[in-house]
């Protein structure tokens, strides 16, 4: 018997940890652009813009020059993470947002929207869970790779499903002897199939799960975090 799972709205929190190219430390709530934007985002300082090594306290590293190219690395509401050219040589560090522009309001929202739906799809997969709008990539890091795919095309697009059998661990009791020869019981855990979930994709997004053949929910219920926004500037 199949049962359609219904929809629920997840609550979206915030966000990471270190950041990849440098190796260096993330700083707590800051967005790194790494994540979320394809390609490098080029600015121009419209003032002498002094660089430190965080945010708001951080070591002073130096000056760079008012009219300097530089990199959108990170953001937060006060501060931007740069990387230029400074008078005592190439840095990258924390400079006050008046110091670099322009920068597109609607980017900086759409920035931090893809941040909160991230930390959404983070809590679905540390659950091993999957919720409407995951794309292929996260529905993998979530549940794996799935045990059968199909693929159909017609004139409405794309559609593909992905298969999975999930299991639940039940706990047996056993009997035996230890090794003075004595009668032992213990418990073991066996893992048996609690159910089949398909997860079907339109577009590269999940559009529907529906579980089957399941005596034990194989998720309850239907998550559904935001579609991605595409970030270009």
């Amino acid at each position: 018997m199949k049962a359609i799972i219904a929809a629920l709205l997840l609550p979206l929190p915030a966000l990471l940890a270190a950041e990849k190219p440098s190796g260096l430390l993330r700083e707590p709530g800051a967005i790194y652009l790494a994540d979320f934007v394809a390609k490098p985002v080029k600015l121009v300082t419209i003032a002498d813009a002094g660089v430190l090594s965080k945010p708001a306290d951080g070591r002073f590293l130096g000056t760079i020059p008012k009219g300097s190219p530089v990199e959108l690395v990170a953001v937060t509401d006060k501060a931007f993470r740069i990387r230029g050219e400074a008078r005592q040589g190439g840095v990258v560090g924390w400079v006050d947002v008046s110091a670099v522009g322009p920068v597109k309001p609607e980017f900086l929202e759409s920035l931090r929207k893809n941040a909160k739906r991230r930390e959404g799809v983070e809590a679905l997969i540390e659950k091993n869970e999957v919720g409407l709008n995951m794309t292929p990539d996260e529905v993998n890091a979530s549940l794996g790779k799935a045990q059968k795919k199909t693929s159909k095309l017609d004139g409405g697009g794309r559609k593909d499903v992905w298969e999975y059998v999930r299991y639940t661990r039940v706990p047996q009791e056993t009997t035996g002897l230890d090794r003075n020869g004595r009668l032992t019981t213990s418990t073991i855990y066996v893992k048996i199939p609690a159910g089949k979930l398909s997860v079907t994709f339109e577009n590269g997004l999940v559009t529907s799960l529906e579980q089957s053949e399941g005596t034990t929910d194989v998720q309850a219920p239907i998550r559904l975090v935001p579609a991605p926004i595409t970030l270009a500037y």
